[in-house]
């Protein structure tokens, strides 16, 4: 008799508990639905599982679906009913979605400070959950006017554990702790910007070790369309890297609103970068700032200690004239380590970033480029040297934007940079040979004879005349062209520095 009674006690518990997830089910705001195929209850065990749960949110006002969140299977395993009645807990053991899809239409106007005091505000009970596992996910989210896709992942995994949410914890930026993080997704699609698009064939994440690859980052435009987009100058890119690997990495706050970001080392390999720039374009007249104030003044807390860079390639373009080609400069077999990267190292250490390089097919370079980020001057140095080049090399790139013709080789040529965000000093020294400079009339093609002669008047043909077969140049406050990039603070530093030593 009192096996029946029971019997018949947990057919009636488990037909009570059934009825009251189904009346919260048909209970919930207008704004929300809840569909389902069926829900099986395993009283004894707590378990529980709802197979195909569709659940559906929609703006308050405007009816239109904000989030859409379905599954083929969400199972619970071990849910303790002794610490929800007696410590009002929800303690579960084993939480698992099977095949979730998520879509989302991003609203720009709903600020992510008010949706997450929504879901803090959601849950009533702390919750502690022993194992969380999601397999095979697809997200999508699009934006909320215009539908078009912002981001996309496909077969999405992830497990973590010892999941901690309560009262302390809901204070925090992350209001949940967890434990052993794993996730790997394929086919990532993001949108950076207005121009630029980011995908990832793989990520990896392992505990604290990050693994990207085949990432590329690319302009949506080509090269002349882009043009018509702009304003003012901007860069073509097309960069695609084979792996990065972010090795024993930790995020977190500080004191709980700065986002800080530290890792051990950082590996980039084999990197290939496109770039072209549109000079025809107005020029962006806004203030270019020194890298090192960059840094500095970075809204969160970065901090890598190397970087290291493996068999790079980078080919940049610039047009000048609406009738030439492009010119080009090239780097391959680009080697780099960069070391104390970012702006929340305790000690003052200097940033230093060492090159070795492949240019222009033929030439070696090497160089040392070093700064401070807590210098308010920006003060860097920036060492370098160069093997033999020829000098009909710099062509592809001299005869369309500057309608100029070298002949010629530089032997060898060394210089440092001494400067700051305003102006640098150059030491340079160049042993050189058979140098000759070549006017070119307007159509690019013919000699201009009178202005070759004139030049080269001025322009020793080689360096033998020195003792040491050096020719040497000092050259004081060459001025920043505050509104053009780094790099060309950098060249107009070699210029100054090669007119000195050769004219």
């Amino acid at each position: 008799m009192s096996l029946i009674m029971l019997i018949i006690g947990y057919f009636i518990a488990k037909n009570i508990i059934l009825n009251k997830v189904e009346n919260y089910v048909s209970n919930l705001p207008e704004h929300i639905q809840l569909q389902y195929k069926s829900i099986d209850l395993d009283l004894l065990g707590g378990n529980f599982k709802i197979e195909a749960p569709l659940l559906t949110v929609k703006g308050k006002t405007t009816e239109k679906i904000n989030t859409q969140l379905e599954f083929k299977t969400l199972s619970i395993k071990d849910f303790s009913y002794w610490n929800y009645w007696k410590n009002n807990t929800i303690d579960i053991e084993n939480l698992k979605l099977i095949t979730p899809k998520l879509t989302h239409f991003y609203n720009k106007k709903v600020s992510s400070k008010d949706f997450n005091t929504q879901i803090k505000n959601q849950v009533k009970f702390p919750v502690y959950i022993d194992s969380f596992s999601v397999e095979n996910a697809n997200v999508e989210i699009f934006d909320f006017n215009t539908e078009a896709v912002l981001f996309k992942s496909e077969q999405l995994n992830l497990s973590t554990s010892k999941i901690t949410f309560n009262e302390e914890t809901a204070k925090a930026k992350i209001p949940f702790k967890f434990e052993d993080f794993k996730l790997s997704t394929n086919q990532t699609f993001y949108v950076l910007n207005n121009f630029e698009n980011l995908t990832v064939n793989n990520i990896e994440i392992n505990n604290n070790n990050l693994t990207f690859s085949n990432l590329k980052i690319k302009t949506k435009y080509d090269k002349q369309e882009l043009s018509k987009h702009l304003r003012v100058e901007r860069d073509y890119f097309d960069l695609k890297i084979e792996e990065i690997a972010i090795n024993d990495y930790h995020v977190g706050f500080k004191n709980d609103s700065i986002f800080s970001f530290n890792s051990e080392n950082i590996l980039i390999k084999n990197p290939d970068f496109n770039i072209y720039r549109d000079k025809l374009v107005a020029d962006d007249f806004s203030v270019k700032q020194m890298y090192s104030k960059q840094l500095r003044d970075l809204n969160f807390d970065l901090k890598v200690n190397k970087v290291l860079i493996e068999n790079a390639s980078i080919f940049y373009e610039e047009k000048m004239k609406q009738n030439k080609p492009a010119g080009q400069l090239k780097f391959t077999n680009l080697n780099a380590e960069v070391t104390y990267l970012g702006n929340a190292f305790a000690d003052s250490v200097s940033t230093t970033i060492d090159i070795s390089s492949t240019f222009m097919d033929n030439s070696n370079l090497n160089v040392n480029w070093s700064f401070d980020i807590n210098n308010p001057t920006d003060q860097f140095m920036f060492k370098a040297d160069i093997s033999l080049l020829k000098a009909s090399q710099m062509n592809q790139f001299m005869e369309p934007n500057l309608n100029i013709r070298l002949d010629g080789e530089l032997l060898k040529t060394n210089f440092t940079i001494d400067g700051n965000t305003n102006v640098s000093n150059i030491d340079l020294k160049t042993r050189y040979q058979n140098f000759d400079v070549t006017v070119l009339k307007e159509n690019g093609k013919e000699k201009n004879k009178f202005l070759s002669g004139l030049i080269n008047l001025f322009v020793s043909k080689d360096s033998n005349d020195q003792s040491d077969n050096f020719r040497k140049a000092s050259v004081q406050n060459v001025e920043r062209i505050k509104h053009k990039s780094v790099f060309n603070f950098i060249w107009i530093s070699i210029r100054a520095g090669l007119k000195e030593a050769m004219l």
